[in-house]
């Protein structure tokens, strides 16, 4: 009997020091020392896996890249080499090198709606364009909801936010260690092999997604615009007068627009750039200059004064990869038009000369 007593106290004193030794709930979590103190971000690697394994593996040396030698801690050392007040600190361009990522891209892995922008200290991946996802990661300074369509979200802060708003240009991440409590994160340990598994089945599932919004884009603008022409894709709703524009004509236009499905915008008087409101401005354009876009340009080249019509510019004849993103309006909604996004153009010809 004594014995028993004694071996349930041993359990249970081993017990406690195991509660001790762990602060966190079960979970995965990566404890980032950095020059300015600890930041402890929460991974999400059952909403976003193969996201987090890319950034656990790199953190721990266990997939390969072209940047570092194999068990190479990739982020030990690097620099927060882009930092923008109110807006991100971002990071993971590997150390030493001069390279900028891992060699490899991995796709945009967005799935969850709580996953997203909308307060300080979520944690996401840059890229240079859609599915261009590496080694580059962020925190964000404050709501940066308009991010949410391009940019994946794999974590967010849960200690740490104050060291966040301190980080300055070229502070150092001195070592990330990756914690793992519970039976889950024990056994959520990516290697080359189990990572390049998870690549190809999110890239299959990224690529049905994209050709079932392409499907129902398409279906949106036949139900919408039946006429538009094949070539140049316009549909004309109040005729015109006098002769069409030619290169060097001087237009006054102003437009509405909306992205097939959701979201509108309107022109204003700073050269028809575009912005959020209800009342489309004014603009001049001359034909034949660089304008709005390659689309919009091509489709008010020939109207009429008084004419009205829609433009259905596919995303190559618009922002393409890259889309738009304008500078910041204090105390305004972010504007931004994402990459890969068609744009409806309702324009009018108010003159011409």
């Amino acid at each position: 009997m004594r014995l028993f007593l004694l071996a349930v106290a041993q359990s249970l004193v081993l017990f406690a020091s195991a509660q001790k030794k762990s602060p966190y709930a079960d979970g995965l979590y990566a404890e980032v020392t950095t020059t300015k103190g600890l930041i402890v971000l929460q991974l999400e690697f059952e909403k976003t896996p193969m996201t987090v394994a890319n950034f656990v593996g790199l953190s721990e040396g266990t997939i390969a890249n072209t940047a570092l030698p194999p068990g190479k801690h990739y982020y030990d050392g690097t620099k927060w080499h882009r930092v923008v007040p109110n807006h991100v600190i971002q990071c993971g361009a590997p150390a030493g090198t001069d390279k900028e990522g891992p060699g490899y891209t991995i796709p945009n892995e967005i799935a969850f709606p709580d996953l997203n922008h909308s307060r300080a200290g979520m944690v996401g991946m840059a890229n240079g364009g859609p599915h261009t996802n590496g080694s580059q990661w962020y925190i964000t300074l404050g709501d940066r909801s308009y991010l949410d369509p391009d940019y994946p979200v794999f974590g967010h802060v849960i200690k740490g936010l104050e060291v966040t708003a301190a980080i300055t240009q070229d502070d150092v991440i001195k070592t990330i260690k990756i914690v793992r409590v519970g039976k889950k994160a024990e056994s959520f340990r990516p290697v080359t092999d189990s990572f390049l598994s998870m690549v190809e089945e999110t890239k299959m599932r990224v690529k049905e997604k994209e050709e079932q919004a392409k499907v129902n884009e398409e279906a949106f603008i036949r139900q919408q615009w039946p006429d538009a022409q094949s070539f140049m894709r316009y549909s004309v709703l109040q005729q015109g007068e006098g002769q069409a524009a030619r290169p060097g004509s001087t237009m006054t236009l102003r437009y509405t627009a909306q992205f097939p499905g959701g979201g509108t915008f309107i022109s204003t008087s700073d050269g028809g750039k575009p912005w959020f409101g209800s009342a489309p401005e004014n603009f001049s354009y001359t034909v034949g200059s660089a304008g709005i876009n390659l689309g919009f340009n091509a489709g008010v080249s020939q109207m009429r004064k008084g004419e009205k019509r829609v433009l259905i510019v596919p995303s190559a004849q618009a922002y393409g990869v890259q889309g738009y993103y304008p500078p910041e309006r204090k105390g305004e909604k972010r504007f931004h038009v994402s990459p890969n996004q068609t744009i409806v153009y309702e324009v009018e010809c108010i003159d011409l000369k």
